[in-house]
């Protein structure tokens, strides 16, 4: 799993653009990335652009170790919103599984989709 970050020219959203086959470890680091990034600072919002990715063999372990992990830094993150754009129908369903078994215990809000339009029309002021 490959990851890139970009940051928006007023550094209010930070864009995560995956590819390839995904597991926990692979979304445990671009986290990590995220929140150890000079620029970060909580409250700002995230585009995760996994258009590319493909995590159907992620087990239900895995998504777990992904949701404590983002609980773990959920004050790092703070009150945004996290948007995730998904494309194969397999994987947005994981993924609203993963955002059922995390948004309850995180302030930051979440949402996934399935077109980038609609997450960057949710993640606008």
């Amino acid at each position: 799993m490959k990851h890139t970050i970009q940051i928006s020219q007023d550094q209010s959203l930070f864009t995560v653009i995956t590819e390839g086959d995904g597991d926990a470890q692979g979304i445990i680091s671009f986290l990590k990335d995220i929140i150890s990034h000079p620029e970060w600072q909580a409250g700002k919002h995230i585009l995760l652009d996994h258009r590319k990715l493909q995590i159907d063999q992620i087990q239900l372990a895995g998504i777990e170790k992904v949701s404590d992990y983002f609980k773990t830094i959920g004050p790092k993150l703070g009150d945004g919103k996290i948007a995730l754009v998904m494309n194969r129908h397999i994987d947005f369903g994981i993924a609203r599984s993963w955002e059922n078994i995390t948004r309850h215990d995180v302030v930051i809000r979440i949402k996934v989709f399935r077109e980038m339009d609609q997450a960057l029309s949710w993640l606008s002021p």
